[in-house]
């Protein structure tokens, strides 16, 4: 029998990589075949990678309705998220203090100055993405623990799904400079001030989401 496990996760992750870059209709099907032809594998590793994906909770199937959907999540969910999110940041930042070296600060500030070039060329979704590495960064500094690491990065996956209609050149500089400030405390070793400026950024991405539900809820990846 043809092992279709590599094929499997490339289709996962290319999938994957159009989802978070919001490719797709957010309420549209993601049809399998049409997927195939893009992708040019066969129908089988794509449709073990939407299975994969599904268990990420990127992407659902509906009662009512056959085949995936891009997930769509409740105002519950982005508390739930941004919650999760808290808990592991407050309580690694005096990890990340400890941990960090002069070249992973070298590193965090590559990854700032990129995101600010990017906003430069006024491309919102890219910059959001990036600048999630730039948390992913962090945690990787404070440990190696696998689950962790990956339990972060899928709750950092689903924030850019619901941050999607809310993410324009404003609200990026926005947090591009949340970002600047989380960094100086880094540099400065100043863990009050890191655990502050951390719960600032947290918070404040979480209310530009629920501000834009007030104005209408219809321009979110969110369900009643």
């Amino acid at each position: 029998m043809k092992n279709h496990k590599p094929a499997c996760f490339k289709a996962y992750q290319l999938i994957k990589d159009k989802i978070i870059r919001n490719e797709f209709d957010s309420t549209g099907k993601l049809n399998e075949i049409d997927l195939a032809k893009e992708l040019d594998l066969s129908r089988t590793p794509v449709r073990e990678a939407l299975i994969m994906l599904e268990k990420d909770e990127l992407i659902t199937r509906y009662e009512q309705n056959r085949g995936f959907y891009i997930k769509q999540y409740s105002i519950k969910d982005i508390y739930d998220i941004y919650e999760f999110r808290k808990i592991i940041e407050f309580n690694s930042a005096g990890q990340l203090l400890e941990n960090i070296s002069d070249r992973d600060i070298e590193e965090l500030e590559v990854i700032l100055k990129q995101v600010r070039d990017i906003i430069e060329q006024e491309r919102p979704a890219d910059a959001l993405v990036r600048a999630v590495d730039f948390h992913l960064k962090c945690i990787r500094i404070c440990t190696n623990n696998s689950f962790m690491i990956k339990a972060l990065q899928n709750c950092y996956e689903k924030m850019i799904l619901t941050s999607w209609s809310c993410q324009n050149i404003n609200t990026c500089i926005s947090s591009a400079d949340e970002h600047d400030r989380i960094m100086e405390a880094i540099k400065d070793r100043n863990l009050e001030r890191l655990i502050d400026c951390t719960g600032s950024h947290i918070q404040g991405g979480r209310d530009r989401i629920l501000n834009l539900l007030k104005e209408d809820i219809h321009k979110l990846y969110i369900r009643h």
